[in-house]
C-alpha cells in the first residue's frame, strides 16, 4: 500500500559548481554530475554558491532523530556479541546475528541501543522495535498501525528503490495525550506526477523525494522561488542553497516560468519533461 508523506522536510535538488544539475531527492551518497544535456539545454545560471556555514549534511539530515550511540540500521558489528554474526562456532560456521541497534522510547525520546532481533521483516506488523528483524524499526504508518520499516538514520539514500526516507511516529510513542516521537524510516513512494496533485491526498503535494527522480506526495511548506525551504506546491528545495526553485514543464514555456526565464530539464534528476525555471536575463 502506497504511503503518502504527512511530514518531514521538502525534497531538494543540488547543482554542481559549473551549473550542471547534480541530484535531487532527500539526501544520499555523493551524486554524480549531469551536464544537463537535452530537454531545455545546458544550465546557464551560475550556482557556484558555497553551502551555508554550519548547515547540516543533507545526506544524514535525520540523524538527530536517532540519538547518540549506535546507529540503527548501521554496521551490524556495533551490536555483535558472543554468538553474534562475527563469531564462529566450534564447527567453523557463523551464528546468526542476535542483536541489532534499534530505537526504544526512553523518557519520551528515541534512544538507540543494542537489542534482540525480532522476527518480522519489512512490512510486517509490530508494536515496538524489538518485534522487527535486523535493521528495521517499528513505525506508525497512516491506516496501517505499527509496521516494520528499514531505518535510514545514517544515509537517507540507503532506502530500497520505490521507497524514500522520511519521519514517521515511533509506534510505541503513539499514546493518547502524548506527542508522537518521530523516527526516520523508509516508506513507500507514491508515483505521482509533478505539478499535478490529483494522485495525492488532500493537503499534500507531489515533489521529488530521491536523487534518482523518484516522486511522492509530501506536506508542503511555504517557500517560493529563492525563498528558504521547505517549499510550497510547485517548487523543489535546492540542497546547495536551502532555497526553493520553481518546477516547470520543459514544453510549458512562459506559461510555467514567465518572462526572462526558461525551463531547464534534461537531467535524470527530473522525470522526463520536467525541470526548474532558470533566469535568462
Amino acid at each position: 500500500m502506497a504511503d503518502a508523506d504527512s511530514g518531514g522536510d521538502a525534497a531538494w535538488i543540488s547543482e554542481d559548481d559549473d551549473g550542471g544539475v547534480v541530484s535531487a531527492g532527500s539526501g544520499g551518497t555523493p551524486p554524480s554530475v549531469s551536464s544537463g544535456a537535452g530537454g531545455g539545454g545546458a544550465v546557464e545560471e551560475d550556482f557556484n554558491i558555497p553551502a551555508p556555514t554550519g548547515a547540516p549534511d543533507p545526506y544524514t539530515r535525520f540523524a538527530h532523530l536517532c540519538g547518540e550511540g549506535c546507529t540503527p540500521g548501521g554496521d551490524p558489528t556495533e551490536c555483535s556479541s558472543s554468538g553474534g554474526a562475527d563469531s564462529s562456532s566450534s564447527t567453523g560456521g557463523t551464528s546468526p546475528q542476535t542483536l541489532h541497534c534499534q530505537l526504544t522510547l526512553v523518557d519520551g525520546k528515541a534512544a538507540p541501543g543494542c537489542g534482540p532481533v525480532g522476527r518480522f521483516g519489512a512490512g510486517g506488523p509490530c508494536h515496538r522495535g524489538s518485534d522487527c528483524a535486523f535493521g528495521l524499526g517499528c513505525a506508525a504508518l497512516d491506516g496501517e498501525g505499527g509496521v516494520c520499516r528499514q531505518y535510514c538514520c545514517g544515509n537517507v539514500e540507503s532506502c530500497a528503490p520505490g521507497t524514500y526516507c522520511d519521519e514517521r511516529p515511533m509506534a510505541e510513542s503513539v499514546v493518547e495525550g502524548s506527542d508522537p516521537v518521530p523516527i526516520p524510516v523508509c516508506v513507500p513512494a507514491v508515483n505521482c506526477e509533478l505539478l499535478n496533485d490529483s494522485a495525492c491526498p488532500a493537503g499534500l503535494t507531489c515533489t521529488i523525494v530521491r536523487e534518482d527522480g523518484t516522486t511522492s506526495c509530501v506536506a508542503p511548506g511555504v517557500g517560493r522561488a529563492d525563498e528558504v525551504c521547505p517549499c510550497a506546491p510547485g517548487f523543489v528545495c535546492s540542497m546547495l542553497t536551502n532555497q526553493c526553485k520553481q518546477l516547470c514543464r520543459v514544453d510549458g514555456g512562459a506559461q510555467d516560468c514567465g518572462t526572462n526565464a526558461k525551463c531547464q530539464g534534461g537531467s535524470a534528476v527530473y522525470p522526463a519533461g520536467f525541470g526548474v525555471c532558470v533566469s535568462t536575463s
